[in-house]
């Protein structure tokens, strides 16, 4: 499911705001992780991703993909339902949403700070997370904004499988134009982890309401970092 969050973060990408897309288990995010901003009220977000990851051990390609529509709520709330499926194994699909709060939002002086969770069931994939994640944007660079993020996680099951790990995380975002933006993300290996979970990916905005994003992505279960892809389309409020 990492891999999946890596594919629709790259989604996320494709706006100049993260709350665009999805990330892998919901949350509006990074690749692999949530973020603090949350959806404008009354902004609906479909969105998909595809991420191929493998690793010596299973010996086997496994491609996630992940759909989700969310919606921007008010009182800075955010919700929506995900579906996740992870071909090559052995496991049916799960299905679920996720909530997110910020509690407060970004000023001059302060980083946004949300809390969210997300719970995938039904199924072989099964995700269930809470998290605690900041966004201030630092400075500017040749005119663009560079944006920090950070965050910790406590996952108590991903994949189907038991974690019970609490997992702290960084992101940067850089504009490098007014449509194309780099971002930048990792943490620390976990036990049971292939490779370091990081992602690096160029987003694009094709419309006010159209992005769409290219990934090079590990989320953990692969030896080395993949190719995947995203896109997504906001429908309902206008940024």
């Amino acid at each position: 499911m990492r891999v999946a969050a890596v594919g629709v973060g790259f989604m996320l990408a494709g706006v100049c705001a993260p709350a665009g897309a999805q990330s892998l288990y919901g949350p509006g995010g990074l690749f692999l992780h949530p973020t603090a901003s949350v959806a404008a009220p009354g902004d609906i977000n479909p969105s998909f991703l595809f991420l191929p990851q493998r690793n010596s051990q299973s010996g086997a390609t496994r491609v996630w993909m992940s759909t989700s529509v969310s919606v921007g709520l008010p009182g800075r709330i955010e919700a929506g339902v995900t579906a996740l499926k992870v071909t090559g194994w052995d496991r049916n699909p799960s299905f679920g949403g996720f909530v997110k709060y910020q509690f407060r939002p970004e000023t001059i002086s302060s980083p946004a700070l949300a809390i969210g969770a997300t719970q995938l069931a039904g199924g072989d994939v099964n995700n269930r997370q809470l998290f605690l994640a900041a966004r201030k944007k630092v400075g500017l660079l040749y005119g663009r904004s560079i944006t920090a993020n950070l965050g910790a996680q406590y996952v108590d099951e991903e994949d189907g499988i038991s974690r019970h790990e609490f997992r702290p995380y960084a992101g940067l975002e850089l504009g490098l134009t007014e449509r194309l933006s780099f971002i930048a993300e990792a943490r620390p290996l976990q036990n049971r982890e292939f490779g370091m979970p990081l992602a690096l990916t160029f987003s694009y905005r094709a419309s006010d309401r159209m992005k769409f994003a290219l990934t090079y992505a590990n989320n953990g279960l692969s030896d080395e970092p993949r190719i995947g892809f995203g896109a997504g389309y906001s429908l309902g409020a206008r940024r």
